[in-house]
Parts: C-alpha cells; sequence; structure tokens
C-alpha cells in the first residue's frame, strides 16, 4: 500500500472532531439524563416521605379526636378515624402487634411494622398509637420508577437532537480549525524542488499551525542547505575524477606512442591512479554518518598512530619536533585514525615556511586525547578559517603551492566525528596555523 492510498484513508481531522463531538454529546445527554433520573427519584422518595408523616400526624390527631369525642377506646376508634379520614394516594394500615386492625384500602398489605421503615416494595412511615397500636402510612415504590422512564423517554427523543447539533458543530468546528492547516498543505503542494517556502500564515492561526510552520521551515532549509552540499559534493567529485581520468588516458597515450620510452609516463599514469584510489577511499570514509559513529570500536594508541604517521609523512625530515607519551588510549578504528592524524600532519608539512617545523604533541587526560600540530611560519586567513573544512575547498596558496583534492581536513574532522570528537583550527590569523585534534580517552569496561 503507497503511502497516498494510506494517507486517503486515513480518517480525517474533521471526521475525527465530528466523531468526538457525537460521543461527547451523547455521553453527556445520558450522563445527564441519568443524574437528573436518580436525582428526581430521590427527591420524590424525599417528598412523598414528608408528606406521609404530615398524614399521619394528622391521622395520630384524628383517632385521638374521635376516641375522646366518642368515649372510645384508641382501638375501636381508629378505624373510624381511617375510614373518615378520606386519604388518597397512600394505603393507611392500622397494626395491633402481627394483626391488621383496619385499612383504609383493599388489596396486599404493607405491613406489619418490623421497627423499620424500609421496604424493598413500600415507602413506610410509622407512628405508635397506644402500646399496641401502630399506624403505618405507605406509598407504593413503583411511582418512583415512572420518573425514571420519564427521563429515559426524554433522553430517547433529545438524542436526534444531539446528534444533528453535533455534526453541525463538530464539522464547523473542524473545518475552521484545520483550515489553516489545509492552506499550509496547499501552499506546501505547490513548491517545487528547492524552491524557497512561501511566507508563514497571518499571526491570527493557531499557535500550534505556527510552531508546525515554523519547524517545517526550518527542517525545509536544512534539507536545502544538505542537497546544496551534496550536488556542490557531486559536482566537485565528479571534476576531480574527470581530472584525474583525462591525465592518465594522456599518460598512456603518450607511453604507447613513446614506447620503451614512455615509462616515465607511466609511472606519472600509476601516481594518478594512486591519487584516485585515495580519492575514491576518502568519499566512502565521508559517506558515512557521523550519528552512527565507529562500531566495534577497538583500543587504539594514538600516539603510536601518530609516531607511524610521522615517519611516513616526514620521513628523515628533521624540521619535525614530535612529543608523545607512551600512551594515549582511544577507542575507535586504528586505519580511520591512521588517515585523520597523517592528513593532519602532511597538511602542517605543506603549509610550514622552508625554515619553519612542524611542532607534533600529543596529551592525554582522564577524559580526551588530544592531538596538536602546528606549522612555525604558516597562517589560516580570517577567510580561509571559514572554509578550510569544505570538501574539495582549497585556498590560493594551497593550490599554487601543492597539489591535492582538499580533502584533508574535511576528513580529519569528518573521522573525527565519527570518534565522537572533532577537528578545530585554534590559531589565531597573526599566529602560527595550529589544528587539534580531539577524541575521547578509552575507558575500561566495569564488569559488574
Amino acid at each position: 500500500m503507497s503511502q497516498n492510498t494510506a494517507a486517503s484513508r486515513a480518517p480525517s481531522f474533521v471526521t475525527r472532531v465530528v466523531t468526538g463531538m457525537l460521543v461527547v454529546s451523547l455521553s453527556t445527554a445520558f450522563l445527564l439524563a441519568t443524574i437528573a433520573a436518580f436525582t428526581a427519584a430521590a427527591l420524590w422518595q424525599q417528598q412523598e416521605r414528608h408528606k406521609m408523616r404530615v398524614t399521619a400526624e394528622a391521622l395520630l390527631d384524628a383517632i385521638d379526636h374521635e376516641a375522646r369525642e366518642e368515649g372510645w377506646s384508641l382501638e375501636r376508634a381508629a378505624p373510624e378515624a381511617v375510614a373518615e379520614s378520606g386519604v388518597v394516594g397512600y394505603r393507611v394500615e392500622v397494626w395491633n402487634g402481627e394483626r391488621l386492625a383496619t385499612a383504609n384500602l383493599a388489596g396486599p398489605t404493607a405491613g406489619p411494622p418490623r421497627g423499620s421503615e424500609r421496604s424493598a416494595e413500600w415507602l413506610i412511615v410509622t407512628r405508635p398509637v397506644s402500646r399496641d397500636l401502630v399506624l403505618l402510612v405507605a406509598a407504593p415504590r413503583s411511582r418512583g420508577g415512572e420518573v425514571v422512564r420519564v427521563f429515559a423517554w426524554s433522553l430517547l427523543m433529545a438524542a436526534p437532537a444531539c446528534i444533528a447539533l453535533a455534526l453541525l458543530v463538530g464539522r464547523f468546528v473542524g473545518r475552521r480549525a484545520t483550515r489553516p492547516l489545509s492552506e499550509f498543505t496547499a501552499r506546501i503542494g505547490a513548491l517545487r524542488p528547492l524552491e524557497t517556502l512561501p511566507a508563514l500564515a497571518k499571526d491570527d492561526s493557531p499557535r500550534e499551525v505556527l510552531e508546525l510552520q515554523s519547524a517545517f521551515r526550518d527542517l525545509w532549509q536544512r534539507l536545502a542547505e544538505t542537497v546544496a552540499r551534496e550536488l556542490e559534493f557531486a559536482a566537485n567529485a565528479s571534476h576531480e575524477l574527470r581530472t584525474s581520468l583525462t591525465r592518465i588516458r594522456l599518460h598512456a597515450e603518450r607511453a604507447r606512442d613513446q614506447g620503451l620510452e614512455g615509462r616515465a609516463d607511466l609511472d606519472a599514469q600509476l601516481v594518478e591512479l594512486d591519487r584516485m584510489v585515495r580519492l575514491v577511499d576518502s568519499l566512502l570514509v565521508l559517506s558515512r554518518d557521523v550519528a552512527c559513529g565507529v562500531p566495534r570500536g577497538e583500543v587504539v594508541n594514538l600516539a603510536d598512530v601518530t609516531r607511524s604517521a610521522a615517519r611516513r609523512v616526514f620521513a628523515s625530515d628533521q624540521t619535525v619536533l614530535l612529543e608523545a607519551p607512551d600512551e594515549a588510549l582511544v577507542s575507535g578504528d586504528e586505519d580511520l585514525m591512521g588517515i585523520a592524524v597523517e592528513n593532519l600532519l602532511d597538511n602542517g608539512q605543506k603549509f610550514a615556511r622552508p625554515a619553519g617545523r612542524v611542532v607534533v604533541t600529543v596529551e592525554h587526560s582522564e577524559d580526551r586525547v588530544r592531538l596538536s600540530v602546528t606549522s612555525e611560519g604558516a597562517a589560516v586567513t580570517e577567510t580561509d578559517r571559514g572554509r578550510i573544512f569544505e570538501r574539495f575547498y582549497r585556498g590560493p596558496e594551497a593550490r599554487a603551492n601543492s597539489a591535492g583534492h582538499g580533502l584533508g581536513l574535511p576528513l580529519s574532522r569528518h573521522i573525527a566525528r565519527l570518534h565522537g570528537g572533532d577537528v578545530e583550527c585554534v590559531s589565531g590569523a597573526e599566529e602560527d596555523a595550529r589544528f587539534v585534534l580531539e577524541v575521547p580517552s578509552w575507558r575500561p569496561s566495569v564488569v559488574v
């Protein structure tokens, strides 16, 4: 499945907003209806109990009044008072122990009272009439269910309106919220490769959209710079390779025309081939990602690597002053470190003045190993300082006095960064040119 197909099948932001609004609306309606139903049921019970207490107190007064007026006992006066009370909506019972003395309605009884007013089917209020008689006023709990059913029907009837409102509001909010993103997508889609990005959206756009556009502009700028560097790198590399191939062809043609006398041209051809091999090797190293580092690094004695590189670069030349300890251990690739050190030494030799020396020092501390190469009598101008680590860059003096590809210093820096370090020019414009390579020291693994 292509990315475009997957993107077309993914739900849009508007769809997600509408779905969220539907879920929130229905959930809120259900929750509010449920809370309202239970609240109404509780309020109904409270109100009913209050009315039942008032009814019970009125019945007690009626029984007492009937007994005094007629000169009857309370047990005889209770049925008469209950019958004459005319209570509607409640069941009234008078109990003598476990025996029902009288009731205002026929049907199932709510008593006898058990010392508690709790019942699964009835709301009950009891009042003592005498030592033996108990007045009971009851209302069926099923009336409370009617309240819940009313709210359930209210929810059912309100659901379509909630859904319609959620759809309308969700689509409006979703489209309004995603309009800056849609406009940004349209601007990006209309761009050509490496074309300058258009201006940011207006200040009234949401903060998240402005942050997204700013981050995208930064990423776009970095990508454009990377592509530009790669294009320049490819152009320079192709130029260098084409130049070497042209020279090899010329030497081969001369050697073919001169027979045995063309040995010098064959030797020059071998030199060109060696230069091409070094160039290709350098390009391969430069193609490595610094973020990946050097896998499976070994322990490397940078002091020994520096001494070996100095013997190759300076041969019997006595103009080099080398100071290095017996050991300066780092973790990495010994061959790569050899290339980096040799390039620094070769650079120092090329640009040192005839009467000047090349001073090479290796210093070792607990955290870092530092290699310093100083060319006496040479200096790095401010113009060159900003470009000497660019690939294939060679200053005017370098082009005039020595051969090369302009990859020595960039390659040394790249190798140092592969090892977690760096190469810097630390000298001022009026000082002897000094380049420093620093990499982390090797530390033994701690076995727990």
